[in-house]
């Protein structure tokens, strides 16, 4: 909306986090320093702390970009609980997640997965944001993921970056081993007043901005209103921006800044640090500031640079004596020049005051307004002296042709003009009139006023025509001038464009040769890792093969003698086996044997003791009346 009004090319306080806006104070530049080299000597853990909108996510996406091409990254953004286990996340930050699996499975798949990585030199880095909401426990499963190690390398690495809780979670006396392994530690501080005016202008001018558009002051007080925390920063610009495009306010002052606070985030809640700052208006420290405001420089502070040299000095003093005669007398076909004095202001507008600083060989140009201009070097001086060269002559020959066409017409006319003509002889003139007198007298009278009026018309007329033939001519001349002016004008912006380019293709090739230099270590640190990595993996190697090696000899020798001994507790329980089955056998047998014997035993006693009873019996029971009808009795 304000992008056209201000000439930027996009937002410059976008809430988005975007590492093209990256401003590196010292305290960014830090954390960024020490989260490459925990990168570069691979380090088991970097903790970033900040507060909210410190910076933190911008670090991280900067980071990403910095990152070799043989690190595999994975990025957690939501470590909240109710979204799922950690390991879930790390999966699915690898795209390595699979559905349905158990804990011990997932576990599995990442060990493989980072052994894998290490085989291919590569390191596996997980970047964990908003870690301050991960409990105890998810930071020991963390811990315990990175454990996997060969040797001297470190098969994964974690970076932590949250606010302040994150260190108060890691303080606690149960994660005293992962507080151990953190190698790099770093907080945020939020930014100082002159931090803060930097960062404002350093957006601005990624934007786009060609001009300042925030004064010192405001710059002062939206610090005041942010506590220096970019993310307020950011949400203060963006709306003051608003406020001066509905006002069309081409610069953000310090009241504007108050107004937007007051109306706009009066009853916001928007976290302001001190809603009164502009009841404590500390205007000296504002004044002080603007020393060392980072001020936007644009090219119309070098538009004043003209440079020349001594030839063109000499072609522009030229066009000075020049442009001071405005008039021509001439006599009987000769042609008479002498100078006129003409007008302040024209003297002054063609004027252009040449300087040359002796002590440092730089020229300097002065306008008709006087103002000097800034030392130029010489050898630019030469090069735009070429450009002007051919306009200054053509200059010269303009105003030479209209004051010959100026003293032509006004010789024709035989007239005066006051302070353009002077003329010379007169007493000639004035003799050759009287000669002309005496010889009209002559004639008759009518014929001579006769012909005095129509040489008076005529005259009249002529001067009339002459006069128009002057106007033009000096249109003309100013066309002309007109056009020489916006030559040059032009030669100098496109000298100005050129240098600019050419100012921008040094910076660029500056660039490309340091990027070419970076990348060139880079390649180098990249070889030697590679070189180191598979000199280490081919020492893990051969120890793992003779550690299997001499693992599967001792699984043969133990297997070897488990199986005797499994044969022989095998022989030796179906023997003990057997001889229990024959012992059962045997007596079995034997109590078999015994019940036979006893039930013969139990038939004779039972014999014996019926045949003994049975004659007493009888006795008994034949005696008495009935006797004879019994059977046994008979």
């Amino acid at each position: 909306m304000y992008e056209a009004f201000y000439g930027f090319k996009e937002k410059p306080f976008s809430m988005l986090p975007d590492p093209g806006f990256l401003y590196l104070s010292k305290k960014h530049q830090a954390a960024l320093t020490l989260l490459e080299y925990g990168l570069l000597n691979h380090v088991g853990f970097c903790v970033i702390s900040g507060e909210a909108g410190a910076g933190k996510t911008t670090i991280l996406r900067a980071l990403l970009e910095r990152v070799a091409d043989d690190v595999t990254v994975g990025l957690i953004t939501n470590t909240h609980q109710s979204f799922g286990g950690l390991l879930d996340w790390v999966l699915s930050a690898f795209d390595l997640h699979k559905p349905n699996l158990s804990h011990v499975e997932m576990h599995q798949v990442f060990m493989e997965y980072l052994i894998e990585e290490y085989a291919n030199n590569r390191t596996v880095l997980l970047i964990v944001d908003e870690a301050q909401n991960m409990k105890a426990d998810a930071l020991e499963e963390l811990r315990m993921l990175s454990n996997v190690n060969s040797e001297k390398d470190q098969l994964m690495q974690v970076v932590l970056a949250g606010q302040p809780a994150l260190k108060e979670t890691l303080r606690k006396p149960d994660l005293m081993q992962f507080a151990q392994r953190i190698a790099v530690d770093y907080h945020l501080e939020a930014l100082n007043v002159i931090e803060t005016c930097g960062y404002i202008q350093h957006r601005l001018m990624t934007a786009g901005a060609e001009h300042d558009v925030f004064t010192p002051a405001a710059c002062e007080r939206i610090h005041c209103y942010s506590g220096g925390t970019p993310r307020l920063i950011n949400l203060l610009c963006e709306t003051v921006l608003v406020y001066g495009f509905a006002d069309q306010r081409e610069m953000i002052d310090v009241d504007l800044v108050d107004e937007m606070v007051q109306e706009r985030m009066k009853d916001s809640v928007v976290p302001i640090v001190n809603r009164d700052a502009a009841k404590n208006d500390n205007k000296e420290a504002a004044k002080a500031l603007e020393k060392d405001f980072p001020w936007i420089k644009t090219d119309g502070d070098d538009q004043t640079q003209i440079p020349v040299t001594d030839m063109e000095a000499e072609g522009v003093q030229k066009t000075e004596s020049i442009a001071d005669k405005e008039g021509l007398s001439t006599e009987e076909g000769k042609e008479k020049t002498e100078k006129v004095p003409v007008e302040p202001e024209a003297e002054a507008a063609s004027k252009t005051e040449v300087k040359a600083d002796g002590n440092t060989g730089k020229a300097v140009v002065a306008g008709a307004g006087g103002a000097a201009s800034k030392p130029v070097p010489a050898s630019m001086a030469t090069e735009e002296a070429a450009i002007r060269k051919p306009f200054v002559k053509y200059g010269v020959l303009a105003v030479i042709l209209v004051l010959a066409l100026v003293g032509t017409a006004l010789f024709f006319s035989n007239a005066d003009v006051p302070s353009k003509i002077i003329e010379k002889n007169g007493s000639t003139d004035r003799a050759v009139s009287e000669k002309i007198v005496n010889k009209k007298t002559l004639s008759k009278k009518a014929a001579s006023e006769k012909a005095d009026r129509e040489a008076a018309l005529e005259q009249q007329k002529k001067r009339e025509q002459e006069e128009a033939r002057v106007k033009r001519l000096q249109v003309e001349a100013e066309a002309l001038k007109k056009e020489r002016d916006a030559a040059i004008a032009k030669a100098e912006e496109e000298k100005q464009a050129k240098q600019r380019a050419e100012k921008k293709a040094a910076e660029a090739a500056a660039l490309a040769a340091k990027k070419a230099e970076k990348e060139r270590i880079a390649e180098k640190k990249k070889n030697a890792r590679l070189a180191k990595k598979r000199a280490a993996k081919i020492r893990a190697e051969e120890e793992r093969v003779r550690r299997e090696r001499e693992k599967l000899a001792e699984e043969r020798r133990l297997m070897d003698a488990r199986l005797k001994e499994e044969n022989r507790l095998k022989q030796e329980a179906e023997a003990r086996k057997l001889e229990r089955e024959w012992r059962e056998e045997e007596r079995r047998k034997e109590q078999q044997a015994a019940r036979a014997r006893a039930e013969q035993q139990a038939i004779v006693e039972a014999q014996a003791q019926a045949k003994a009873r049975e004659p007493k019996n009888r006795s008994s029971e034949c005696s008495g009346p009935t006797a004879r009808f019994k059977a046994n009795c008979r």
